[in-house]
């Protein structure tokens, strides 16, 4: 990641939003807060909140502007890094309001795969980063998820691999699913040449996108969602 800091925490703004690859902004995050803090375990750290949320609703906005609300224990700041998949329009809302009624020495990092699942409002409010092109964790994505792998099997095959990387784990989160749609949807795209494209092949970057926005919402089936695309993909 180099020895050049992305954050200035003597001048840190209230609130960003850094879109892209959440493992760079994860691993980005920790180095910083540790070397800034001075710290080696950020659990340990009693002003650092660190959540994830496939949805972000108007609860989980109610507790955060509680958490907000408390008094520092370090004196160093209050610091809250939310990965966010989706979020209400009631919860976005009630970010706007904590974003502009700001409590001195509070920072918000809110880390998302796209600018776009938030409302322009609340994207106005924050300083908005994006995954660096050259990043070796955002071109290693779609290799970490198997995505090349997955389009050259064939359907029993890709059922399989789906069924052993997303569906019997526990591990993975509703996010992994959606970054697996995206990079899916990056790698057909990178072969496609946009000036010719065939009827085929819009089709299948519009089942790609509107099977991610289906993700999104909270009570989809992964499974069904998942094995539409094995189905309809080419090799």
């Amino acid at each position: 990641m180099g020895n050049k800091e992305i954050f200035d925490f003597k001048k840190l703004y209230h609130a960003y939003l850094l879109v892209g690859d959440r493992k760079y902004w994860q691993g980005i995050l920790a180095q910083e807060l540790k070397g800034n803090l001075k710290i080696e375990n950020l659990s340990a750290y009693p002003d650092l909140f660190w959540q994830a949320y496939d949805s972000f609703g108007v609860k989980d906005s109610h507790t955060l502007i509680e958490k907000e609300s408390r008094k520092s224990f370090s004196g160093t700041g209050r610091f809250f890094v939310l990965e966010i998949n989706s979020a209400t329009s009631e919860a976005q809302n009630a970010l706007i309001k904590t974003f502009e009624e700001s409590i001195p020495d509070t920072h918000f990092f809110i880390i998302a795969r796209s600018a776009e699942i938030f409302l322009p409002t609340v994207c106005s409010r924050m300083m908005v980063l994006g995954t660096p092109k050259d990043s070796p964790l955002g071109a290693a994505q779609g290799e970490s998820l198997g995505v090349g792998k997955f389009l050259k099997l064939d359907l029993p095959d890709r059922l399989e691999f789906l069924q052993k990387e997303f569906l019997k784990s526990k591990d993975k989160s509703k996010s992994e699913i959606i970054d697996f749609v995206i990079e899916l949807e990056k790698t057909l795209r990178a072969g496609i040449e946009m000036r010719k494209i065939t009827k085929d092949e819009e089709l299948i970057l519009y089942e790609l996108e509107k099977s991610r926005r289906y993700l999104e919402n909270p009570r989809s089936s992964n499974r069904l969602i998942l094995e539409h695309l094995a189905l309809i993909l080419p090799n």
